[in-house]
């Protein structure tokens, strides 16, 4: 809207109060490019990998509670087993810290866990790394000022995008690949999950 209001050749300014600063309606105009550009794109870059692994976990968690005898072997602190309610209590504090431990390991530790408790047979190889470097590239964008470091490299693996040192962006040809890359994952995911259960 701004930017077609400035085509027809409108004028304004405005003011801060604050500051005292005044911009121009083509100053402005440049801040929303910017901001559409950069911190938009990152915003809902870093938005919908977070409700891939709330996906993803949320999956885990509800497999591992109806199907918990692959844990049979997980020790549990007799102060947990006195303090649950009941048995299905029980589970879901033993469910909750495997995956807790397992949220701090690879995207591909990730599909290799899934894939050993439920056999869905995706997503491809290739999809898994290219979720890794997705998830790498989210990783770096909130906890480290969007600079890539050795952590990123080794988490990105083949696909890393950047070195140490660079500063990551996400243009939009690559949010819109991690956005599909994301829902063909799921729907895969999710698919295969129906059909095994």
């Amino acid at each position: 809207m701004l930017t077609q209001i400035v085509k027809e050749g409108r004028k304004f300014t405005f003011r801060n109060l604050t500051t005292g600063t005044t911009v121009d309606e083509q100053v402005l105009l440049g801040r929303t490019q910017l901001y559409v550009a950069d911190y938009l794109m990152s915003s809902t870059f870093q938005h919908f990998v977070s409700l891939f692994e709330d996906f993803f976990f949320d999956l885990l968690r509800y497999w591992l509670s109806a199907y918990p005898a692959s844990l049979s072997k997980k020790q549990v602190e007799f102060g947990a087993v006195l303090k649950a309610p009941d048995k299905a209590a029980l589970i879901l504090s033993v469910v909750d810290k495997e995956l807790n431990d397992l949220k701090y390991e690879r995207v591909a530790d990730w599909f290799a866990y899934l894939d050993r408790l439920a056999r869905l047979g995706c997503p491809t190889g290739g999809e898994i790394e290219n979720l890794a470097e997705i998830k790498a590239s989210r990783d770096i964008l909130v906890h480290n000022k969007g600079i890539a470091n050795a952590t990123y490299v080794s988490k990105a693996g083949s696909r890393a995008r950047y070195r140490e040192g660079d500063r990551l962006e996400v243009p939009e040809h690559y949010h819109r690949d991690s956005w599909e890359t994301i829902q063909k994952v799921v729907r895969d995911v999710s698919d295969a999950a129906i059909k095994k259960a």
